[in-house]
């Protein structure tokens, strides 16, 4: 089975939390927010903003620690055993996980949590701010999810081939995220390395070098990637002409919109919609097809 929990976690002073599990499950973390604290016999792990890991749990106690005045945000998806166990082989990069398991010991996929990327973040906010409609919605959120839990194991394994961690201080993550947050509230601006680098007090090498180490891809790629999401997600909507949709996204001619989401897309502007609502009907199709098949 799949469950997802995407909260707010506020308190006032620290505390713990044991929890009880009664069947083995892993659940992949992600920690938007604030901080928590897992603690299971030997395994210890503090979880900090922007960083996610994969832990499995067997039967047992399970020990959760928030610290003071700290806002938390999660998103935690368990799987199964059995359901993961169908989608990822417990061998190669994942033998130490297999051994520990095999042991019935919680562990975790990566004894250095990992910072959440570009690809992770922008997967988290579809499934925070659109999952379909009714018939369609559980395969778009586990079509998310194995997305999720697939860059997930490709970032572990690149991170044992480089033999390196991804971690920077919380004060770099965060200047980090502040360029995110400019890139993502002013989409209809241009932005050049050294502004972005000296509005969160930190040079351009640095900007470079932290910000594709927390997400994964470079200033440009990603506001790239956050313009052409933001232009289809207007497009789909409704209401606005493809040239407002250009300006929006901080481009002066339409013709170099139109060319930049081809590209990104493989299909024109003007006929994105039409292939979603297509799309659409195909499924309402098959699934009407499966419920008489099914009588």
């Amino acid at each position: 089975g799949l469950h997802i929990w995407d909260g707010n976690i506020e308190i006032k002073t620290a505390c713990d939390i044991s929890l009880k599990t009664i069947k083995p499950a892993f659940q992949i973390i992600f920690c938007t927010d604030g901080m928590i604290g897992y603690h299971s016999g030997k395994q210890i792990n503090n979880l900090e903003k922007s960083h996610h890991n994969l832990l499995f749990t067997p039967p047992g106690e399970l020990r959760l620690e928030w610290h003071v005045a700290k806002k938390t945000h999660l998103v935690i998806i368990t799987l199964s055993e059995e359901y993961f166990l169908r989608l990822v082989p417990m061998n190669g990069e994942l033998s130490e996980m297999h051994e520990l398991i095999n042991t019935n010991c919680p562990c975790w996929l990566s004894s250095s949590n990992m910072n959440i990327n570009q690809q992770s973040l922008f997967i988290l906010l579809h499934l925070a701010t659109n999952q379909g409609e009714k018939i369609h919605k559980r395969l778009f959120i586990e079509a998310k999810v194995l997305e999720l839990l697939a860059y997930q194991l490709e970032q572990f394994q690149e991170m044992k081939i480089k033999g390196t961690s991804y971690t920077l201080k919380p004060g770099e993550v965060e200047k980090m995220y502040m360029v995110r947050s400019i890139i993502l509230n002013n989409l209809s601006k241009h932005h050049s390395l050294l502004q972005l680098a000296h509005q969160v007090g930190t040079n351009e090498c640095y900007l470079k070098d932290h910000f594709k180490k927390v997400f994964g891809t470079t200033v440009y790629a990603f506001t790239q990637r956050a313009k052409m999401e933001k232009a289809r997600e207007l497009i789909l909507a409704g209401g606005k002409k493809i040239s407002d949709v250009a300006k929006t996204t901080g481009y002066k001619y339409t013709s170099h919109f139109t060319s930049s989401f081809k590209k990104h897309f493989g299909v024109l502007p003007n006929k994105i919609k039409l292939l979603v609502i297509l799309f659409h009907q195909e499924l309402e199709c098959l699934s009407v097809v499966m419920y008489e098949m099914s009588i």
